[in-house]
């Protein structure tokens, strides 16, 4: 291997010894034979979604490893580099970075749906049905995932979909009436018919009115009218459901994205009370909780309840449920809300699967000033969330709103390395300081180093978007030419997509707030007010850096409460051998995520929500808190409920409730299985567990980080 396979050759200020070849050589033979032999170790299993083992994702991680090399050493400026590779800081997505593309976007379908778009081979044109619009969906989620390095997402699958849905129930009315009339289904009596039910069927709920109107115009008797409305609406019921269930299937089974894995889609729903809207949300749950074909837990699309009050929520419904929970999970109970039936739907679905998550709208920083409970298009103006934890709302180059919209790349800081280093050094300086003393200046020191490195970080975040703006068009042609990142139909295919650009967001990530206060305080901020007010003021640090730049670059920049996978391990190895091993700080295989209070921590699920409520408005750029139920969901759901009205009074931005949902491969018992089935005996058990906000089935395709930190969840009690 020769350094100048990588440059141009006449580039002569470019070309420089290496230092070590030979160990860089090493290691680059050291991982492709880990690669070759399909061993399990933590880089193949980076990623838990990946197929590593299967040629494609071989190929991905041969190309992952090399391309990461390749842009340390020529695309990012030394001294970030430098800080990436010694653990200062991570630039996320390093395999990407040469590719110019952005992480992830929110999908505006009812652009793509009602104007059709253009695929590589031909237009597609706008749908009939809500099989179609189920179908299409997924095209548009396959086909966009291989021009971003991150996650897809819909934000209003509900508004959405509901077309589809009207679409179906006028087809399905129509050859019901058709049949009643005796027709031989002839051009023109088809299409005269389906124009007269365009016109007036407005609904999948048709009015005594509107019923009477057809008896007349189709001469058929009031009782042959609501006969053919009732089966018409059953058979949409049933066609809904089957659209539900091959979406859900699709996302599950096609591997298109690259390394053999599928896309990392997540869908949005919760605030269309139209009944078309209620109906796709009923059937998608139904789905759901039916699950594969083999009855497994889905693990895509990541789906997010959107908790709205007044719409599917209100303190007299919770306190009706609450009192009568055996009828309100029959459907027997009237709400004061149109779709609090359908969030009790979410509790059931949520014991059994693991989803939805549920994002609350009622929290200060995601409310929007121009939502109206009666504006058709009041989902332009809910926030909607990538189902790992990314946040895109506000937008200081444009309209407000996660419509068209996603993160450009992510940075995380070390914050236990900054942590470590302030206190040693405050140590250096003061030989004989006490130990208040030296606790409260390593604080301050602290500090200064977190706004230094939020400082560094965002330069080095911007250096990464201007190098991202030099993109063409063409690099991206079904995003740009489509219009799913909003403006990118205005480009040709040579333009680069420059400012286009501009309303992305940058995120200024962290992890291992919680290691970090131990080694400030001796203690984690869910055991102490002092570390707590600490970590409080250490994200009003970043958030104060990070609006000073917003506003110098008139970029989107924001603070991340990072969802780290492999990193979780990566910083607590480097720093293990920069400062041995701590106790309680870096003595474990993995730095807690973000703000997450420790995850070995005794104690409630109110008490784990109610203090990392404080931190969601920190971390605009995105968040999540969870919470591990102790024992089987799925027999006592109603805690569920509690649990969601808790993160909704604590304001709660994006929330997730974890349980254990193992199964048996060879029988399909599920239930807690510890080592093997007790109906069977066999040890082939599936144990579906969620790592960084999506699903797993098999803890085999976890690294040994995380597979540390699953091992020490405790389990959360809802009382305190």
């Amino acid at each position: 291997m020769d350094r100048m396979v990588y440059i141009n050759k006449n580039d002569e200020e470019r070309v420089t010894e290496y230092e070590g070849f030979s160990t860089i050589k090493n290691n680059f033979k050291e991982i492709f034979d880990g690669i070759i032999n399909v061993e399990k170790n933590n880089t193949n299993n980076e990623n838990a979604n990946m197929s590593s083992d299967t040629p494609a994702g071989q190929m991905m991680k041969f190309a992952s490893e090399t391309s990461k090399d390749y842009a340390l050493k020529y695309l990012v400026t030394p001294k970030y580099a430098d800080a990436h590779k010694e653990g200062y800081i991570h630039i996320h997505d390093l395999d990407y970075y040469p590719t110019k593309t952005t992480t992830c976007v929110q999908y505006d379908l009812e652009d793509l749906f009602e104007n059709g778009f253009k695929s590589k081979h031909g237009f597609i044109r706008q749908p009939k049905s809500i099989s179609t619009y189920a179908t299409l969906a997924t095209i548009i989620f396959q086909t966009n995932q291989n021009e971003q390095h991150g996650g897809q997402s819909i934000p209003a699958f509900d508004f959405f979909m509901a077309k589809g849905v009207l679409k179906s129930f006028r087809r399905h009315l129509k050859y019901r009436v058709l049949a009643y009339l005796e027709s031989d289904y002839v051009e023109e009596a088809n299409q005269e018919l389906k124009d007269l039910l365009t016109e007036i069927i407005d609904s999948i709920e048709v009015t005594d009115e509107k019923k009477l109107i057809l008896s007349s115009k189709l001469n058929l008797t009031m009782n042959e009218v609501e006969k053919a409305i009732h089966v018409a609406y059953y058979d949409t019921k049933y066609e809904t459901y089957q659209a539900m269930e091959g979406f859900i299937h699709n996302l599950n089974t096609m591997h298109s994205r690259g390394g053999n894995q599928v896309v990392f889609s997540s869908i949005n729903y919760g605030t269309d009370t139209s009944p078309e809207g209620r109906m796709l949300i009923n059937e998608l749950l139904n789905a759901t909780i039916a699950g594969l074909g083999d009855g497994e837990t889905p693990i895509f699309p990541i789906q997010i309840f959107k908790v709205k009050e007044g719409l599917n929520y209100s303190e007299e419904d919770y306190e009706l449920a609450l009192k009568n929970w055996d009828k309100a999970i029959k459907g027997e109970l009237k709400y004061k809300t149109p779709n609090f039936d359908l969030l009790i739907k979410t509790t059931l679905t949520t014991a059994k699967r693991l989803f939805p998550n549920f994002v609350f709208l009622d929290t200060t920083y995601n409310k929007h000033e121009m939502w109206r409970m009666d504006d058709p298009y009041k989902y332009k103006y809910e926030v909607a969330t990538m189902g790992c934890r990314t946040r895109v709302f506000e937008n200081v180059a444009g309209d407000k709103t996660s419509i068209g919209r996603g993160n450009l790349s992510f940075t995380t800081i070390n914050f236990p390395r900054l942590a470590v280093e302030a206190k040693n050094e405050i140590l250096a300086e003061n030989s004989n300081i006490d130990a208040q003393s030296l606790e409260d200046m390593a604080i301050e020191r602290f500090f200064e180093k977190l706004k230094k490195y939020t400082e560094f970080v965002i330069e080095q975040l911007k250096e990464r978007y201007e190098f991202q703006r030099t993109a063409l068009a063409k690099q991206f042609p079904f995003m740009m030419r489509n219009n799913i990142w909003k403006g990118g139909n205005t480009l040709m295919g040579n333009d680069e997509v420059g400012s286009m650009l501009d309303s992305g967001t940058l995120g200024v990530g962290f992890i291992g707030g919680h290691n970090a206060m131990v080694a400030l305080t001796g203690k984690g901020h869910g055991d102490s007010q002092k570390s707590y007010d600490t970590l409080v003021k250490a994200l009003e640090v970043m958030n104060e850096v990070v609006d000073k730049y917003k506003k110098r670059d008139n970029l989107n920049y924001s603070v991340l409460a990072t969802p780290a996978e492999s990193l979780s391990g990566r910083f607590t190895t480097i720093d293990k051998k920069k400062f041995g091993e701590i106790t309680d700080v870096n003595d474990r295989e993995y730095y807690v995520n973000s703000f997450h209070v420790d995850v070995k921590s005794e104690i409630s699920a109110l008490e784990k929500i109610e203090k990392e409520g404080r931190f969601h408005e920190l971390t605009k750029g995105g968040h999540i808190t969870y919470v591990e139920l102790d024992g089987e969901a799925k027999k006592n759901p109603v805690v569920i409920l509690q649990i969601i009205k808790a993160m909704k009074d604590n304001n709660i931005g994006y929330g997730s409730i974890n349980h254990p949902i193992d199964r048996c491969k060879s029988c399909g018992f599920e239930s807690l299985i510890e080592i093997e089935c007790p109906i069977c005996g066999s040890e082939e058990i599936s144990r579906t567990r969620r790592i960084t906000g999506y699903l797993t089935g098999d803890l085999d395709s976890w690294n040994s980080f995380k597979k540390a930190e699953e091992k020490d969840r405790t389990k959360h009690g809802v009382s305190k």
